[in-house]
């Protein structure tokens, strides 16, 4: 069983701490930084379309492997989240790259990454994730009503009154579809 950062006597300490033991070899530094980045990283993957969660798994531990080699590269004063990302980012072109009909696929998630140019602000990299779901899922959805009514609300940023009014129907009828929406579609924004 691997021990809490408390137990390594990690806890407390920022990454500036973290990065310089992990340089000078110490294994558990760089296990705490797996650990806090770990998530960010793996959703990050998912971000990118043909990437399922296997190959996710597998990119993001190329990735950490790559960094932790590589971590004399990191440049002082560089945050090293975005430029774990950055390497992500491009192991995860270079497996799409491999995949058959790659041209096509690349119009599709070119720009995605343009939109993930590593932002060192998590917030942003969280708000940019929850994006790229809502799109893919409204672009899932069949066509009809609810799929109206959810590109209305979270693409264009219709009110809901003005839904109503453009597709002639009731605002009751909107509000339901939305909430139906919701409950429907909720785990891929808040993942349990």
């Amino acid at each position: 069983m691997c021990a809490s950062l408390e137990e390594q006597g990690l806890q407390g300490h920022d990454e500036k701490t973290l990065l310089a033991k992990a340089k000078s070899g110490d294994e558990q530094a760089f296990m705490a930084l797996y650990r806090k980045y770990y998530s960010t990283v793996y959703r990050f993957c998912q971000t990118f379309g043909g990437i399922d969660r296997d190959i996710a798994k597998d990119i993001l531990q190329e990735s950490f492997v790559r960094a932790f080699r590589h971590l004399d590269k990191l440049r002082e004063g560089q945050k090293f989240l975005s430029w774990l990302l950055t390497i992500t980012r491009n192991r995860c072109l270079s497996h799409l790259s491999k995949e058959e009909n790659f041209g096509k696929k690349h119009s599709a998630w070119s720009l995605e990454t343009e939109l993930f140019s590593v932002p060192d602000n998590l917030e942003q990299i969280e708000t940019e994730r929850q994006i790229a779901l809502v799109h893919q899922i409204i672009d899932d959805l069949p066509n009809g009503g609810m799929k109206d009514c959810v590109r209305f609300f979270y693409i264009e940023g219709l009110s809901t009154s003005d839904i109503a009014q453009r597709l002639d129907i009731p605002k009751s009828t909107v509000t339901t579809r939305l909430d139906r929406f919701r409950i429907v579609y909720a785990s891929a924004f808040w993942p349990v």
